[in-house]
C-alpha cells in the first residue's frame, strides 16, 4: 500500500509526456534585438505526429515533418525550410527546453504549451493566388531588352513581382531553356552568340491577376517569337538522361513532406545546400536540370503532390555548370562537405527516390532562324 501511496505523490511517474497542442516560443537570433515569435502546431493521426509551424514574422507556414518522442525528448523536422527542433520535455509537461538547428548553428528556442489564454493568434492557411482574368492573352504588355553593363554582377534567372518580370546577364540560350523547360543538350542549331551575348529583360505583366508558371513560359515564348524572330521545330532524339524514380522501398519509403499550406519556394545556402517547399517532381527535376546537371532530367516517379524537403549533398566536378570552378571547390571542400553524401546517394537517404543515369527518347528544339533582338 504504502508503495502505491508513493507512486500516486509523484504522477509525471505514471503519465507519458505527449507533444499534441500548440507550442509557442520566440527565437532571438544573434546580432539581433527583436525576436521572431514561432509555433509549432501538432496533433496526432492514429501512432503518428503530424502538424504546422507558423512563423509569425513573415506568416509563413510550413508542413512539419518527422516528429519523434522518446520518454520526454523531442525531435521535430521543419523539411520546407531545412530547420530541426531537439528539446526535452520539463516535468511540468507544458514547457520544452531545446534549440532550433539550421545546419550547424543552433539557437536556444523554449517553448510553451498555449493555452485559450495564451495562445497567439496563428495566421490563417495562405488562399490560392487570383489567376489572370479570362481571355487575357499571355503576352507581356511591354518589354525593354537591352545589352547587359559590362562587368555587372550576376548571371541569368527571372525575379516576377506583381508587376513584372525582370532577368540580368541572361543570354538566348538562358531565356529558350527556361520557356521550353529543356536543358541546354536539348537546344540544337543555336548560333555561338546564343550563349556569349548577355541581355538586361524587364517586361511588364498584364494586370488583374497573377499569372500561372504555365502563362509566364508562353509570354517569354511569345516574346523569343516577336523580338529574337525566333523559329523552330521539334524532334525526338534518344539521349543520355537523368531519371528520378521511387526508392527501393516504394511510396512507403518517400521520407518527403507533402505541401498543402505554400506555393512553391527554393531557398539555398550553397551550392549542394538547397531547401524546396511546394514543389512538384516535375518541377524539382526542371530545377535540376536548370542549375544543377550536365543533362536533361525526367521525372519518372508519377507522383503529382507537392512537397517540401531539404536537400544536401557534397558536389561534383560536373554540377552547377553556371558556377565558377573555384565556387564548386569552394563548396565541396566548405566545412562539414566531407560527411555529406553525393548526390545519387543524398536522393535515397533524404528523399527516398532514386536517380539514375540512362538514355531515353527527349525532344529536342531545333532552331531554324533566330537573330538578336530588335530594338525597345
Amino acid at each position: 500500500m504504502n508503495h502505491l501511496l508513493l507512486l500516486a505523490a509523484l504522477p509525471g511517474a505514471l503519465l507519458a509526456q505527449t507533444l499534441e497542442g500548440t507550442w509557442q516560443g520566440t527565437l532571438t537570433p544573434p546580432n539581433q534585438n527583436d525576436g521572431i515569435r514561432l509555433a509549432f502546431k501538432i496533433d496526432k493521426n492514429g501512432n503518428t505526429y503530424q502538424g504546422t509551424f507558423y512563423n509569425l514574422a513573415n506568416g509563413r507556414q510550413l508542413n512539419l515533418g518527422a516528429i519523434t518522442l522518446q520518454g520526454n525528448a523531442a525531435k521535430i523536422a521543419i523539411p520546407g525550410n531545412g530547420m530541426n527542433y531537439e528539446g526535452k520535455i520539463e516535468a511540468d509537461g507544458n514547457s520544452i527546453t531545446g534549440t532550433l538547428n539550421q545546419g550547424t548553428n543552433p539557437i536556444p528556442l523554449p517553448l510553451k504549451r498555449a493555452t485559450s489564454e495564451t495562445a497567439w493568434e496563428l495566421p490563417p492557411p495562405p488562399t490560392a493566388p487570383k489567376p489572370l482574368p479570362e481571355g487575357t492573352k499571355a503576352e507581356f504588355e511591354v518589354a525593354s531588352i537591352k545589352p547587359s553593363p559590362e562587368g555587372q554582377p550576376g548571371k541569368g534567372g527571372f525575379n516576377v513581382t506583381a508587376t513584372e518580370l525582370r532577368s540580368r546577364n541572361t543570354s538566348l540560350a538562358d531565356i529558350i531553356t527556361f520557356a521550353f523547360e529543356i536543358h541546354l543538350t536539348q537546344l540544337s542549331g543555336r548560333p555561338g552568340w546564343a550563349e556569349t551575348e548577355r541581355y538586361d529583360i524587364a517586361a511588364r505583366l498584364p494586370q488583374g491577376g497573377e499569372p500561372s508558371n504555365a502563362q509566364l513560359r508562353t509570354m517569354l515564348k511569345n516574346l523569343l517569337q516577336s523580338r529574337f524572330g525566333l523559329s523552330f521545330h521539334t524532334e525526338k532524339r534518344e539521349i543520355s538522361v537523368y531519371a528520378i524514380s521511387i526508392g527501393k522501398n516504394g511510396p512507403a519509403g518517400i521520407k518527403m513532406v507533402k505541401n498543402t499550406t505554400n506555393g512553391t519556394r527554393i531557398g539555398s545556402q550553397g551550392l549542394g545546400r538547397v531547401t524546396f517547399s511546394g514543389i512538384t517532381m516535375a518541377g524539382f527535376a526542371g530545377q535540376l536540370q536548370l542549375r544543377v546537371l550536365d543533362r536533361p532530367v525526367i521525372d519518372q516517379t508519377g507522383l503529382t503532390d507537392r512537397y517540401d524537403f531539404t536537400l544536401n549533398w557534397r558536389p561534383g566536378e560536373f554540377q552547377f555548370p553556371s558556377a565558377s570552378a573555384a565556387q564548386r571547390a569552394y563548396w565541396a571542400s566548405a566545412a562539414g562537405a566531407d560527411a555529406l553524401p553525393d548526390l545519387f546517394t543524398a536522393f535515397q537517404e533524404q528523399l527516398g527516390l532514386k536517380l539514375n543515369s540512362t538514355k531515353a527518347p527527349a525532344d529536342v528544339l531545333v532552331i531554324d532562324k533566330v537573330s538578336k533582338p530588335s530594338e525597345n
